[in-house]
């Protein structure tokens, strides 16, 4: 089955700091593969692409093929306004089937992206000698910077010395692998994504289960078209010894399941009588309330347990992310299909769970199935009272809790770590649950959230453990602590695992790191929160994000790019009330970091300094577009040198920790190569602007 690449729009952003759009793309592919891997792509010799890459600065290319296994992502994402798709195809070394595959099932990669520009084949030519006058200052600036120290994906984890003992408080301690694969996770083995040292400081931070993305079609085979399936043996396989290793570990595998997936139009012409509800030609769901499709959806869970009896369970959302059944992303007021419109959101949302609770019953009873009702709004308790027995009702801890910032307000709807919960919704929700004999799971964030994503483990200890202690006193049994993001073993899980079990000691914290945290933690309260804000704001690129000088034209995209987009990064906040929030947040953390002055330079002050960087620069990007708007190019200049130290002041921290700048949801979000071109854009606008 074929799958469609989304198609291409406007022009590419523009890339002043570099003279030629040929010198961006070999400025930006050094990081990620050989100079004969360029060359191939722009149609001449490795000399060639030497002798460019030597006039900017830059003497060596990637070596191994480690960003094409771990981080394609990142490659996407800093191609995606350079190179057509023919030549991005080639530099990925895949198929368009494949790359539409990877688009859509990678955690909505393709809306994350944003349209395609429309991008002009690369050749390699020589520069011009204006050209090369231009290109002096990144050959002068690259020779200035050391980007040695640690080197990307080298990532360490701490081996904390806590000591468990009593009763345990939580029975599920769950989190998304901190360097995982999410697409292709049973592509390769777990080794490639997975290291022994992640495992055993998860298992000394007491965390006893891990999830990833589980599609039913790529891990089982598809009786309806055969043909999407290939290689699922092997998937399974890997599954199946991923699960013995995490086993020597006593760490479970969680599968995350958003089933059935859509099928294209041309499906339908061989199966209509399966067509449910329908929006997108290329997205048409399966209507579960057919028995043909619960069958399926029932097997498929049978087959993966009994090929992985090893395998700790699943959980599920069933009215949000991709469309699956019919009612994933309508109601009855909107349903177009025949069969779904005459039930209530209820039954249909109950029976998928209930064909997954039976698949995996069929093998082994004590193999969970957790139902988040994330989305589920006005029908989350009439879903709850159609769950089926043995089920996990999982809510988000913080969801509906209400804030004010600047004397706007809203109500948290996710990924808050400044807003603890849990809030009246979550125990609403739990209290029906428990009353329909079901245990009760929370989920939170206690590393990072998208808040400030790249940075792993955003040192707010006071924050974690207040909200861990509150799920411990609801009566909470169990605990996804992350999405995709917030997965690394850090000292944030280790104030965590404080409340894991009835009596649990970890290893003392110094006076300055408790001052300073209690100060980092009043400091994030202060984050202009919206669930808008941390899709859409510049927090996650941070030193990292580039500066525009004329206005791109471009909207922020989902936790992708920033762009210029200050209108949606503030979301519903007046302008005003969004800078002031941040400079208050900013003013606050440097309070905190002044009281680790002298503190050695451990993982928990980098992560501080590393935040600070985060927060800082947004500040900063604010007031440079504020200025470009107004004509002042005197308060652009000021921006743009406070912008410059930021980006050497993180390409100095990432030196000493390869983590930051990494979230598995977009692998590196930024690499070192990237914060050196953002050196590269503040510089190139100084020099303009003065």
């Amino acid at each position: 089955m074929e799958f469609n690449l989304p198609k291409a729009g406007k022009q590419p952003v523009p890339l002043s700091h570099f003279p030629t759009r040929l010198q961006a793309f070999i400025f930006r592919a050094c990081e990620f593969v050989s100079f004969e891997k360029m060359a191939q792509i722009l149609k001449t010799d490795a000399e060639n692409v030497k002798k460019t890459a030597a006039q900017m600065g830059i003497e060596q290319a990637a070596q191994s093929r480690i960003w094409l296994e771990k981080g394609y992502i990142t490659i996407i994402r800093s191609m995606w306004h350079i190179l057509p798709y023919e030549q991005l195809l080639e530099l990925l070394e895949i198929d368009s089937n494949s790359l539409s595959i990877l688009l859509r099932e990678e955690d909505f990669l393709d809306v994350k992206l944003g349209d395609k520009p429309v991008c002009k084949p690369l050749r390699w030519r020589e520069l011009t000698k204006d050209e090369l006058n231009a290109t002096e200052y990144i050959a002068e600036t690259m020779h200035s910077l050391d980007i040695g120290g640690k080197q990307a994906f080298d990532f360490e984890y701490i081996q904390p010395e806590i000591e468990f003992s009593g009763d345990t408080v939580f029975d599920t301690r769950m989190i998304y692998l901190f360097s995982g694969l999410y697409q292709k996770a049973f592509d390769v083995d777990s080794e490639q994504y997975c290291s022994d040292s992640m495992l055993e400081s998860y298992k000394r931070l007491g965390i006893n289960a891990v999830w990833t993305q589980g599609v039913l079609f790529q891990l089982t085979e598809f009786p309806l078209d055969k043909s999407i399936s290939a290689g699922f043996e092997k998937r399974l396989e890997r599954l199946k010894e991923f699960t013995e290793r995490l086993d020597k570990y006593g760490i479970k595998l969680f599968l995350y399941l958003n089933e059935p997936r859509t099928m294209p139009e041309k499906f339908f012409e061989k199966y209509p009588h399966l067509r449910g509800y329908s929006k997108d030609p290329d997205k048409i769901c399966m209507c579960t309330s057919a028995k043909e499709v619960q069958d399926y959806l029932t097997n498929a869970v049978e087959s993966i347990c009994r090929a992985a009896p090893l395998i700790g369970g699943f959980f599920t959302i069933t009215r949000s992310e991709n469309r699956t059944n019919c009612y994933s992303h309508s109601t009855p007021d909107t349903c177009s299909c025949p069969r779904c419109k005459k039930r209530s959101v209820g039954e249909v949302i109950g029976e998928v769970i209930a064909c997954y609770r039976r698949g995996a019953d069929r093998v082994d009873p004590k193999i969970k199935v957790i139902a988040w009702s994330w989305a589920w709004n006005e029908f989350n308790h009439e879903i709850i009272k159609h769950l089926p027995a043995g089920v996990i009702f999982q809510s988000q801890s913080e969801l509906e809790m209400p804030f004010e910032f600047g004397g706007y307000s809203g109500t948290v709807r996710d990924y808050s770590m400044g807003i603890v919960g849990p809030g009246e919704r979550a125990k609403s929700e739990w209290k029906t649950a428990r009353e329909c004999g079901l245990e009760t799971s929370a989920k939170v964030q206690v590393n990072t959230t998208w808040e400030g994503s790249t940075v792993p483990a955003l040192p707010v200890f006071p924050l974690v453990e207040k909200h861990i202690k509150r799920l411990r006193d609801e009566g909470v049994r169990h605990l996804m602590l992350s999405w995709t993001l917030g997965g690394y073993p850090s000292e944030n899980l280790m104030h965590a695992a404080k409340y894991f079990y009835s009596q649990v000691k970890i290893p003392p914290v110094s006076d300055k790191i408790t001052r300073a945290c209690s100060i980092f933690s009043k400091a994030f309260q202060e984050f202009p929160f919206d669930i808008s804000v941390l899709y859409k704001g510049p927090q996650n690129g941070g030193p990292s994000n580039l500066l525009f000088e004329k206005p791109t034209g471009y909207a922020a995209t989902m936790t992708c790019y920033a762009y210029d987009d200050v209108e949606r990064w503030r979301s519903f906040y007046p302008l005003g009330v969004f800078e002031n929030q941040l400079s208050r947040l900013c003013t606050l953390w440097e309070q905190g970091l002044c009281e680790l002055v002298g503190e050695p330079e451990n993982e928990t002050v980098i992560m501080a300094r590393a935040g600070y960087c985060l927060y800082k620069s947004s500040l900063e990007q604010v007031h440079f577009y504020t200025a470009r708007d107004a004509g002042d190019r005197g308060a652009m200049l000021k921006a743009a040198k406070l912008e410059l130290e930021c980006a050497h002041e993180m390409l100095r921290l990432m030196n000493k920790n390869a983590a930051l700048g990494f979230e598995a949801a977009n692998h590196y979000y930024f690499s070192k190569g990237m914060i050196c071109e953002k050196i590269l854009n503040c510089t190139y606008l100084i020099n303009k602007l003065k």
